[in-house]
Parts: C-alpha cells; structure tokens; sequence
C-alpha cells in the first residue's frame, strides 16, 4: 500500500552518535514497559503506572524526531476506526453516563490514545535508527518476565507469600492484596509474574509470543514462554498457546514433518492441561464449562440489541465483543471490531502472509490470537494489554514496509 512517508529516509551518521543518550533512554523504557507494567500507585482509585508515564515520554522523543516525515497511510487508516469508536463512544458516555469513571477512563486510553502511542514509537521514527536494540530489549523484556513468573509460581505454592516490590512489580496501593486479584485456583495460585493478574499475563505474552519465537534463538527459553502460559492456569491462555503451537509449525510450510511437530505439540499441549487439571482436583468439565467460567449471563446482551443502549456505561466484561454492545450499541460493536481487525487486514493487504516466518507476519499472528481470545478473556481495559497490542501492530507495520524495501531492492539488484 502507498505511504505518504519516504520509507527510504535514513538519519545521518552524525545524528546517530549525538542521540546515544536519547537511544539508552528509549532501550530503557521500551524494557521497562514489558518488564514492569504495574509498577505505580493510584490516585482516586485510578492507577498511575511509571510504565504508562514511559509511553508518554517516548511518544515525546519519537515526534521531536519527526522533521518534515509525513505519517504513513496505513497508520492514518488504522488509527481511522479508534478515532470513530472514540467519538461514538464519547456521545453514548454523554448520553447515558458513566458507573466508573476510572474504568471509562482506561476504556478511552485504550481507545485514542494506545493506539496513537503504538503506531508512532514503534514506526521509522524510531525503529529505523534503533530497531535492533529495541528488539534486544523487547527480547529480554519476554525473557525476564517468562523467568520470573515461573519462579514466583513455585514460590508462592511453597514460600505461601509472594515477592512484592512496591512502585516496581506492584502498584504500592495493592501491595499485600494479590491474592485478592482472581488468581486462587482453589489453594493454587495462577502464575502472574509482573503482571499481577494470570488472564492479563496470559492475554499480554500470547500477542507478543509468535515475535519473541521469531527472536528467541535459545530453545528452553522458547518452552519457558509455553510453560508461563499454561502454569496461568487460566483456559484463555492454553487457547492462545495451542494457537500459537499451530501458527508457528504451519508458518514453516505444510510438510509431512510439519504436521508431525504440530501433532505432537498439540500432543504435548494436551499432557500439559492434563496434568495441570489433575494438579488443580478438575476434570475435563473445567475446560468445558457450559457456564463459560461464569460468563453465560454476558450472553444477555444479544437478547436486546440497540443502535444507542439505555444504561450507564460500565467496565467492559471478559467476552469484551459483548460488552461492546451491551454498553455502546450496535455502531459500536462494530467499530470495536473494525479498530481491533483493521492493523491485521491492512498489514494483509500489504502483502504479509499469515503462515510465514517473517517478523511481520509474527505481529500479525499476534494481533489476530488477540482478537480471537477477546471472545474469551480480553482483559481490554487491563494494563498492559492494550499497550502492548499497539506496541506489536506498530511493529507489524515497520517490519511489513522493511521487507518490502529489501525485496524491491534485490530485483532492481538482479536487473
């Protein structure tokens, strides 16, 4: 797809030495926001994370950067749907009100302002020059929270008491209340690493799971990410893993030994729910569940469907499509879908092909297990899910017009 961008523009060598502070910073806090999202306190009730506060400064750095760079007309077109939902949004809120005005809060920082966040750091303002060391820095972002969850996991089981850094791994204002945070497995507790919360840590590594396999070179750590996953103990995150089990063997070409390592991972993936079952006293009715975990009554919004609703907004539900409509009609279930779909159908249209082992065909793969896991567990309004789906569909972007370059250049090589 045409851009409006010059994708050729690259920055003089001279710039490049005076900003090695500004690249340090940026590495730092592109880390820091994987790394530590939660780490804040709150203000009436509302989280104030140092990550987020981080967003802003990088979303400063990169459009101090931007010099007579236009915005490429694929981002312009993604962000096209987040500005509508955000305006529709705006007028149901006006009409109908707010019953948490923290929740809508996040609900529209989700919205205007993450996606603007992603599409412009994570883009040739700042990827051109330092895309190589973000990319360290996001690879060891993954790498720190996938250990430190799993550590904290056999921890808690036998210490009985978890590790809390206040104003780092946990907001100061929840400290000694994780255990209050809906990841009691009946005595065993979900796996939440940095995250505090099994769903929203599951949600967050699966977006950003078939990137890191596509950087991570070192095979235990690649199965350390499959273990986080499933030690969630949460269904929405063994979805996510067998998904990306099955993306990642059938991006290699469908060939006889490829179904062989699907099958057996999917195998394997079986075991592993299997034995956690066992572990947690649940049978097969636990992954079955006709009650959806306790979300059958979301269901309820199908039965009355209205072009604007007649209730105070609220914070939106697990199955979040629902929630959509339940609290911005019918406009915004679709606008919900199209600002959620409209990264992975233009990075589509550009050429990236969704079983392939480019980096931008990992992004897409990520953006769509997020989409198809939001019927399930899509932590929406959660810090960091948002942020880091944003921060993925800017890369996909980059990576998508970076291979295209490469591929120009070569045939007008071999003319």
């Amino acid at each position: 797809m045409a851009t409006v961008m010059n994708q050729g523009a690259v920055l003089p060598a001279v710039r490049r030495h005076e900003l090695t502070l500004t690249s340090m910073v940026v590495v730092f806090m592109a880390f820091f926001i994987i790394a530590f999202p939660k780490g804040g306190l709150k203000i009436y009730g509302i989280p104030i994370t140092f990550g987020y506060i981080f967003t802003a400064v990088m979303l400063v750095i990169a459009m101090l950067r931007s010099g007579n760079l236009a915005i490429p007309m694929d981002r312009l077109l993604t962000y096209a749907p987040c500005l509508l939902l955000g305006l529709w949004s705006a007028l149901v809120v006006a009409i109908n009100g707010t019953e948490s005005f923290g929740f809508t809060l996040s609900y529209f920082i989700s919205v205007l302002y993450l996606p603007l966040f992603g599409l412009l750091v994570f883009s040739p303002l700042l990827l051109d020059e330092y895309h190589g060391r973000i990319e360290q820095a996001f690879l060891w972002a993954v790498r720190f929270i996938v250990a430190y969850g799993i550590f904290l996991f056999f921890f808690r089981q036998f210490a009985g008491s978890w590790i809390e850094i206040p104003y780092l791994t946990v907001n100061v204002d929840d400290a000694g209340q994780l255990d209050d945070k809906y990841i009691n497995r009946g005595g065993i507790f979900k796996l939440i690493s940095t995250y505090n919360n099994g769903n929203i840590f599951g949600v967050s590594l699966a977006i950003m799971a078939p990137l890191y396999l596509r950087l991570e070179s070192r095979r235990v750590l690649r199965w350390a990410m499959y273990a986080a996953l499933f030690l969630t103990l949460s269904r929405t995150a063994w979805i996510a893993a067998i998904l990306i089990m099955a993306l990642g063997a059938l991006s290699k070409g469908v060939k006889p030994l490829t179904l062989l390592y699907l099958g057996f991972g999917v195998l394997l993936a079986g075991f592993a729910i299997g034995g956690l079952l066992n572990f947690l006293g649940r049978d097969l009715s636990f992954v079955f569940d006709s009650n959806l975990g306790g979300r059958v009554g979301q269901l309820q919004a199908l039965e009355d469907i209205r072009i604007v609703p007649a209730i105070p907004v609220s914070a939106l539900p697990e199955i979040v499509y629902l929630g959509a409509l339940k609290y911005f009609g019918l406009p915004g279930l679709l606008l919900f879908i199209a600002h959620l779909l409209v990264p992975s159908l233009l990075l589509m249209a550009e050429g990236t092909r969704m079983l392939s082992l480019s980096r931008a065909s990992a992004c897409l793969q990520g953006l769509l297990i997020y989409a198809i896991i939001a019927a399930a567990d899509a932590a929406f309004s959660y810090i960091p899910v948002m942020m880091i789906f944003w921060m993925v569909a800017g890369l996909g972007f980059w990576y998508a017009h970076r291979q295209a370059r490469l591929v120009k250049g070569a045939r007008e090589a071999a003319r």
